[in-house]
């Protein structure tokens, strides 16, 4: 999310929301693979990423590898191409005090147009909060005939999630977009590149 720009450590790990410690040694390991570059010595050395896409390239096997629960729902829409607005309204009318993301190929497509049409939903929800956030938005369970997944995570999948100019919804960073859609899944996969075009990577 930060390529190009030159961290200290210290600023690393507060954006990560994680340790000085990891932060150094993962950033080791980067320079070992010319991934990324430094200036400096000591508290003044700061590095950059200078190859985004070979460390996404890394990340995506682990990410495949992920175990999420999943829980399938269905919410009546109108008319499918409508069902992201539709629930958008209804989060905000249920005022959550915790932080959710929509991902997956309707939020991307939002994010990267490519598709035509879409009619599901995949919304990112805190570990434990499938129920309540289903219950908040009055879906019913569904295995068959299902027009909206939860995924309960948390960690990276909801840092950077933010707000598009044109749709007033809370989307996961576009990095999780990505790593989302390699899930083999219809087009999915060319969505997925036109994320990364948008993102420049």
């Amino acid at each position: 999310m930060h390529r190009g720009e030159w961290l200290a450590g210290g600023e690393l790990a507060e954006v990560a929301q994680t340790s000085q410690y990891t932060c150094s040694m993962v950033l080791q390991e980067l320079e070992k693979l010319e991934w990324c570059e430094s200036t400096g010595a000591g508290r003044t050395r700061r590095r950059r990423l200078t190859n985004a896409r070979a460390l996404l390239d890394a990340w995506v096997p682990r990410w495949k590898r992920r175990i999420d629960n999943r829980t399938r729902w269905h919410v009546l829409a109108d008319r499918p191409d409508l069902l992201l607005s539709g629930l958008t309204k209804k989060i905000d009318h249920a005022a959550l005090a915790y932080p959710w993301a929509f991902t997956g190929s309707s939020a991307a497509n939002v994010y990267a147009p490519l598709l035509t049409g879409t009619d599901t939903a995949e919304i990112i929800v805190p570990p434990g909060k499938a129920e309540e956030f289903a219950k908040a938005l009055n879906l019913k369970r569904a295995e068959k005939g299902a027009n909206v997944t939860l995924i309960e995570r948390d960690g990276t999948s909801l840092q950077f999630r933010n707000e598009l100019p044109d749709f007033p919804a809370y989307f996961a960073s576009p990095i999780i977009l990505y790593l989302d859609l390699l899930d083999g899944r219809g087009r999915n996969k060319e969505l997925a590149e036109r994320v990364l075009e948008k993102l420049g990577i």
